[in-house]
């Protein structure tokens, strides 16, 4: 039982560093770091297919063990659809989540769905929706190129499977994280 709250620990920990922004875990700021500083990477070219338009696809690189990192792109869809899921080679698991203000706690949790508006982009951005690669195969580095498949479910019920590169890179400028002593980040 204690190894698995201490993986646990070490999970949410991981995670809380693939998804940083700037965002207080409360009153009382235990402490802080930064995200270390990593060259301004160009986010890869638009990419587009079945009217859906994906820009800005990124990927932060991992940071010594860390096993879990996040990607975050634009979408537009010219009519209104659903993301459903992701999946990509480089992670065992990817999923969409979102992070959200509960009081004055920050909570991340998975979205199985994420509706889109025709003509409105879906941006997933850090300490938004964004995408959540964890386990993954192999650290990620400055300039790689990760290979995501977006999931998405027309109105009708039809799904589309869209193939996305995002490169490994800072694509936000002033990346901190800071945590409060009582913060607690939940899927």
């Amino acid at each position: 039982m204690k190894k698995m709250i201490h993986l646990a620990v070490l999970s949410a920990a991981v995670a809380l560093a693939a998804c940083s922004e700037h965002h207080d875990h409360g009153a009382e700021s235990g402490h802080s770091h930064d995200a270390p500083a990593v060259a301004e990477q160009a986010a890869a070219p638009a990419q587009v297919q079945d009217g859906i338009s994906v820009q800005n696809a990124w990927v932060r690189p991992t940071v010594g063990e860390q096993d879990a990192t996040g990607a975050y792109l634009t979408i537009t869809s010219q009519e209104p659809m659903s993301l459903v899921g992701v999946a990509t080679p480089a992670a065992e698991i990817a999923e969409v989540h979102e992070m959200k203000m509960d009081g004055d706690i920050m909570r991340m949790r998975m979205a199985e769905r994420t509706e889109m508006k025709a003509g409105e982009p879906l941006e997933l951005k850090p300490g938004g929706y964004h995408v959540m690669l964890m386990a993954l195969t192999a650290p990620v580095e400055v300039g790689q190129e990760i290979e995501l498949s977006l999931q998405f479910e027309k109105a009708d019920g039809s799904k589309i499977e869209m193939p996305v590169k995002a490169v490994a890179g800072q694509n936000a400028a002033g990346d901190h994280h800071s945590h409060g002593g009582g913060g607690d980040h939940k899927h």
